[in-house]
């Protein structure tokens, strides 16, 4: 089969024993949207047998001849994925190469859309959203259309090659993969693309590619990745051309902190106790000279104590204390000590004298783990009751708890609202709105502080899934509070009313010939017994004119309760809107009754005139008033019209 020319895009797959899944993957790329879109020829597929001994070529024989646009190269193993994605760039003919590792697979519109963003902000490199099974992929959070990693830092995080690139960008740089290495021969090749690009965009919104695990444990990375003498060398080439394209300070920290967390601290995992003592051996020297060039204080301050410990350890060739560190579990932190304003996790020779080590290695004040949660949200006769639960991660040590309300904007504020604890870890907060001080109009944004001597650590309040928030209340100062969600938070929005609000009806009826009578009630925090002043009125869509109307109002627990009647006796024909209007503290809320599901049936309003009610398109009551020998006119017109 041979190679098309002029393909929008040339997807490369290095093939090497993973026969169960290539039909998979090679199939999301023939079912792929683009080629509906642009026609067959518009992806080209080069899939490279690195001399598989599972029947994965023969696999590919047979899939190249239900396939003509894809093309399969068969050669000796060369011991990594680089020497067969070579070959796949050197046989491209498309605008764009993306490579797919044969485990894989793509979703059904990945290419088209990826393509799109390269071609709209004419970027050489597009990252699409990963989706891991198995397995954690890197998530990315919105769409970029144009970026470079000294603005998007977080890009440097995905080294991995799975991704669009524009062919033109790989010749320009004569980018091509490291060969013959067992595991991370990519990074090099997308971080000198990163820094060689015209831009680059990130797909963020549709899940792209499927990174999958093997089930028998046999990827690369699940086997440990290659041999150390071969894999320093290739880390400290990347390392090396990253200091060589940034310069000392925040933003290389950042960048390097990635290479140490996973190229480096990895390799001191379960693992590495595994290893024969000359592999052991010649890990440490390998680590311990990218250390020694490149670890500053501005990258230990990022790193957790474990992996500060296991970078002490190598630079000052602590190995026995390494052992212990190493022997640790990376996903089982040890207890916290807390000591009067400061935490520490306490991992093996802390506070050995013997051994001395330093006690900001152990440091985690300012990132000391915690959960939070709100689990109940409810109303009480005086406020708002937020139950939930606080920890702090490994501190045995009980503490104290207070819900935070921060306010948004300026001026800045906040309140502390004490909470009690209910059981361990589990508190109960309740905000007063009765209070004689009401909560500013804005934004409240929920906080939970969480004290242990003079250690004090905040945290967002975060909804416990499922959590259902209550609705809006009256409260001082005639605002209305609402809970509300924010992000993956919890907020509190205070604000005037607005005109023509509903009421929560309860009854609307008759109260007599004439007279329509509304009850119903705002839910309040209100004390019993405030003072409320109000008024009613009936206004004439047709000219304005107002008709004043009797009401009642009284605050009770948890409601301002309101009865009005509309006396409509007097009314000219047309149509009448009802209003009540409250006054609280100074705010006047103006307010419509809704319309009932089932309205009240037509009645008088006097002699020769009937009231109709009938519900707005808001869905509000209003009341039309006609003249009585007109409906009476209209009704026999609609018996003739029935026969």
């Amino acid at each position: 089969m041979g190679v098309g020319q002029g393909s929008k895009v040339t997807v490369v797959v290095p093939v090497y024993n993973c026969r169960p899944t290539l039909r998979r993957a090679l199939e999301s790329v023939f079912e792929q949207s683009l080629r509906r879109s642009l026609g067959p020829d518009a992806i080209e597929v080069i899939a490279v047998d690195d001399g598989s001994t599972d029947g994965s070529g023969a696999e590919l024989d047979g899939l190249a001849e239900e396939h003509p646009g894809l093309t399969v190269v068969h050669q000796p193993n060369s011991g990594g994925p680089g020497a067969p994605r070579n070959v796949g760039i050197d046989r491209a003919s498309g605008e764009y190469v993306f490579f797919l590792d044969a485990d894989d697979y793509l979703a059904p519109e990945a290419l088209e859309r990826m393509c799109a963003m390269a071609d709209a902000n004419g970027t050489d490199v597009v990252v699409g959203q990963y989706v891991g099974v198995g397995r954690q992929g890197p998530v990315f959070a919105r769409d970029l259309p144009r970026t470079t990693v000294a603005e998007t830092p977080l890009l440097y995080n995905s080294l991995s090659p799975l991704k669009l690139f524009r062919r033109s960008l790989l010749e320009r740089l004569g980018l091509r993969f490291v060969e013959g290495l067992f595991s991370h021969e990519d990074m090099l090749f997308t971080a000198q693309a990163y820094f060689g690009a015209d831009g680059i965009s990130v797909l963020a919104t549709y899940d792209c590619y499927y990174w999958v695990d093997r089930e028998d444990g046999t990827s690369v990375l699940q086997q440990g990745g290659a041999p150390a003498e071969r894999y320093f060398p290739a880390i400290s080439e990347v390392m090396s051309f990253l200091a060589g394209r940034v310069e000392p300070g925040p933003l290389r920290d950042r960048l390097m902190l990635r290479h140490f967390r996973h190229e480096i601290v990895s390799r001191f995992g379960r693992r590495y106790h595994e290893l024969p003592e000359e592999e052991q051996a010649l890990t440490r020297v390998g680590a311990r000279r990218l250390v020694d060039a490149w670890y500053t204080p501005g990258v230990e301050a990022r790193l957790w104590p474990r992996s500060r410990l296991i970078m002490h350890c190598l630079r000052y060739r602590l190995d026995d204390v390494l052992a212990e560190i190493v022997a640790t579990d990376p996903d089982v932190p040890p207890p916290t000590v807390v000591e009067k304003d400061k935490a520490f996790q306490a991992y093996p020779r802390f506070r050995d004298p013997a051994t001395a080590l330093p006690d900001h290695l152990y440091d985690i004040t300012d990132r000391i783990p915690a959960q939070t949660q709100a689990a109940e949200a409810s109303w009480t006769p005086s406020g708002l009751r937020l139950t939930g639960r606080a920890t702090l991660s490994g501190v045995a040590e009980r503490h104290e708890t207070a819900l935070l309300l921060r306010r948004r904007g300026e001026p800045a504020e906040e309140r502390r609202v004490p909470a009690r604890a209910v059981a361990p870890d589990r508190f109960r907060a309740d905000v007063d709105l009765a209070a004689d001080e009401p909560l500013a109009d804005g934004r409240w944004d929920l906080h939970v502080e969480m004290r242990v001597q003079e250690l004090t650590v905040v945290r967002p309040l975060r909804p416990a899934d499922g959590l259902e928030l209550p609705e809006r209340r009256l409260m001082r100062g005639g605002r209305f509070l609402t809970p509300a969600p924010r992000g993956d938070g919890l907020e509190l929005r205070v604000s005037a009313p607005q005109r023509g609000s509903f009421m929560t009806l309860e009854t609307a009826g008759w109260a007599a010939d004439g007279v329509l009578r509304v009850t119903g009630h705002l839910p309040s925090a209100l004390p019993s017994g405030h003072p409320v002043e109000a008024a009613a009125e009936l206004v004439r869509r047709q000219d304005g004119t107002v008709v004043p109307a009797r009401v009642q109002a009284s605050c009770v627990p948890e409601a301002l309760n309101l009865t009005a009647e509309f006396d409509l006796r007097g009314c000219a024909p047309g149509r009448w809107t009802p209003w009540v209007e409250v006054t609280v503290d100074g705010t006047v809320i103006r307010l419509r009754p809704p319309a009932p599901a089932s309205l009240p049936p037509s009645g008088t309003a006097g002699r020769l005139r009937q009231a109709v009610p009938y519900r707005t398109e808001r869905g509000g009551l209003s009341v039309k008033i006609t003249p009585a020998r007109a409906a009476q006119a209209a009704r026999r017109f609609a018996r003739r019209l029935r026969g």
